[in-house]
C-alpha cells in the first residue's frame, strides 16, 4: 500500500495521512466512483460500513454513508467502531456483496484507511481492486460534495454479539471451567468489549482489562501489538501472575500474546502452537497457507501430519481463496495474522486471542511451554526483522540484487532463489533471508530465519548492508 495523494489499494486497503492525503473529499470521491462501478456488476445495491476508533473515522464513513444513501443503496453503518474481523463476518452473514471500513489499522494515529470486504468476508481481490482505482481516475473530475439524503436508506447496525455468538462454534469452551486469570489490553482500539464479552460468560475465569477505552491517539503510539506498546500488559501479567495477556491491535484482526511471567511471545512461536494444537489435539486435519515470509515451523508440522503447504505473496487477501479448499485448515502471517476454516479468510485477533485461552485450559501449559516442547519434536527456528528505507541507491542495489542473485551470504551457500514476492535466498538448514518492498510504506522489510538465532542477526544485517551499500 502506497501513501500518495492519488488511491491505491496495497496488501490491506488504501491509506494515507488524515487531512493530506484521506480527507473528506477524497472518501466522497472514492464513495462515489464505487457507486458508478458498481453499476457495472449484477449485486444488488447493499452494502456496510464500519469505522475504528481514530480520529475522524466516524465522520469518514458518515461521509461515504451520505454519498452511497444518496444513490440509493441500503447501507448497513455500524453503531460504534467495530472490528474488522466483526464487520467482515457481519458483511458475509448478511450475504451482502461489499463492505467498506474506515481504518488504518495498525498504524500510528496520523493515518486512515480503507479496507474493501468481498461477499466472503475477506479483502476484495486485487484485480477488483484495480477496477476502482480506475474508476476513482475516470470519475475525478467529477466534484462530489457533501449529500443530504433520506434516512430510510441507513440502518444502524452492531454485529457484535451475532460474531461473538458465533465464534462459539470455533472455540471448545467446554474447556473454560478450568479457573484462569487474564488480562486484555486492546490497546484503545475497536475490539473493546470483545474479548472481556466472550470471556465473561465463564465464572472461573477472572479478566483485568488495560486500555478498555476510546483514544483516538492510542497513548501516543501506534496501536500494535509489540513489546513496545504492550508493556503495561507485560507487567501486569508478570506482577499479578496471571495466566495469560491477550492484546489485539486497533481494528481487532492482528494479536499479541503475553505468556505467564510476562513474557511477550513472538507471533511466529504462537501460530507454530496454533497449528499444532488444531491438529493434535482437536484432532482437526488440513494444510496451513502462509505467506512467504512466515516461519517455516509451519512447514515442518504440516509436513509430519502429511498435510500440504501453500506459500503466497504477503497480503492475507492472497490467501483468501485457499481457505474455502477443504484439505486447507490454517492461514498464517508472520505479522500476527490468524484464521481458521470456515471462519472469514482474513485474520482475525479476537478469534487468536480466544484459541490461545483454550489452549492454557485444556493443557494446563503456558504457550511458552508448548512451544518449547515443538522445539524438542521438530527442532527451532528462530527469526529476526528489520527495515530500511527507500532510497534511489537503495532501490538500485536492490534491483541489481534481483537481477543478479549473490551466490553466498557470509560463506553460506545460497541453494534456491524465490522471487514470489521480492527475493527470498534460501540457505542450507532451514535457513533463509528474505528482502521486499513493503506494501504499506516506502520501506524494504528483510526477515531471516535460522536455526540459530545470533545466525538469522547476522543474515539480517548482511542483508541490510547489501541495500545499504555499506558490505565490507
Amino acid at each position: 500500500m502506497t501513501i500518495a495523494p492519488e488511491i491505491h489499494f496495497g496488501t490491506a486497503g488504501w491509506r494515507g495521512v488524515i487531512g493530506t492525503d484521506f480527507t473528506f473529499a477524497t472518501v466522497r470521491q472514492l464513495t462515489y466512483a464505487i457507486t458508478r462501478w458498481w453499476e457495472s456488476r449484477d449485486w444488488p445495491h447493499n452494502v456496510a460500513v464500519g469505522y475504528d476508533s481514530r480520529f475522524l473515522s466516524e465522520r469518514f464513513a458518515d461521509e461515504c454513508v451520505a454519498v452511497f444513501a444518496r444513490y440509493g443503496f441500503s447501507v448497513h453503518l455500524t453503531h460504534r467502531d467495530t472490528p474488522q474481523p466483526a464487520l467482515a463476518w457481519y458483511v458475509r452473514a448478511h450475504h451482502l456483496p461489499m463492505g467498506l471500513n474506515f481504518t488504518g489499522s495498525h498504524n500510528p494515529p496520523r493515518f486512515s484507511g480503507v479496507k474493501l470486504i468481498d461477499g466472503k468476508g475477506g479483502l476484495l481481490p486485487d484485480n477488483t481492486s484495480r477496477e476502482i482505482e480506475e474508476a476513482y481516475l475516470q470519475w475525478s473530475t467529477h466534484r462530489v460534495i457533501a449529500f443530504t439524503y433520506d434516512e430510510s436508506h441507513v440502518q444502524f447496525v452492531d454485529p457484535k454479539d451475532a460474531y461473538l455468538e458465533y465464534l462459539r462454534s470455533l472455540i471448545d469452551t467446554r474447556v473454560f471451567d478450568r479457573p484462569l486469570r487474564i488480562v486484555i489490553d486492546p490497546l484503545f482500539g475497536t475490539a473493546r468489549e470483545y474479548l472481556d464479552g466472550f470471556l465473561g460468560q465463564f465464572p472461573g475465569i477472572e479478566i483485568e482489562l488495560l486500555h478498555s477505552f476510546k483514544d483516538p491517539y492510542f497513548g501516543g503510539y501506534a496501536p500494535e501489538a509489540t513489546t513496545e506498546t504492550v508493556q503495561d500488559l507485560l507487567r501486569t501479567v508478570r506482577e499479578g501472575d496471571y495466566d495469560l495477556g491477550i492484546a489485539t491491535d486497533g481494528d481487532g484482526d492482528r494479536f499479541g500474546i503475553v505468556d505467564r511471567g510476562g513474557h511477550f511471545l513472538q507471533p511466529e512461536q504462537v501460530l507454530t502452537v496454533f497449528y499444532h494444537y488444531l491438529l493434535d489435539a482437536r484432532k482437526l486435519s488440513g494444510g496451513i497457507v502462509r505467506n512467504v515470509a512466515t516461519t517455516h515451523m509451519l512447514d515442518r508440522i504440516a509436513r509430519h501430519y502429511n498435510q500440504p503447504i501453500i506459500q503466497t505473496r504477503i497480503g492475507f487477501k492472497n490467501m483468501a481463496d485457499y481457505l474455502w479448499q477443504p484439505d486447507i485448515l490454517m492461514a498464517a502471517e508472520e505479522s500476527a495474522g490468524f484464521t481458521m476454516r470456515p471462519h472469514i479468510p482474513d485474520k482475525d485477533g479476537i478469534l487468536a486471542g480466544l484459541l490461545a485461552v483454550e489452549i492454557i485450559a485444556r493443557t494446563g501449559q503456558s504457550i511458552r511451554e508448548y512451544w518449547e516442547t515443538l522445539t524438542q519434536e521438530f527442532g527451532a527456528l528462530y527469526q529476526a526483522k528489520s527495515l530500511c528505507n527507500c532510497t534511489e541507491p537503495s532501490i538500485s542495489r536492490y534491483n541489481d540484487i534481483l537481477k543478479n542473485p549473490p551466490d553466498r551470504l557470509d560463506n553460506f551457500p545460497i541453494q534456491d532463489v524465490d522471487f514470489t514476492d521480492g527475493i527470498k535466498m534460501i540457505l542450507p538448514d532451514d535457513t533463509w533471508v528474505l528482502i521486499r518492498l513493503a506494501g504499506t510504506e516506502p520501506v524494504f522489510r528483510v526477515y531471516a530465519e535460522s536455526p540459530s538465532s545470533s545466525r538469522a542477526q547476522q543474515l539480517i544485517h548482511r542483508a541490510l548492508a547489501m541495500l545499504q551499500g555499506s558490505e565490507p
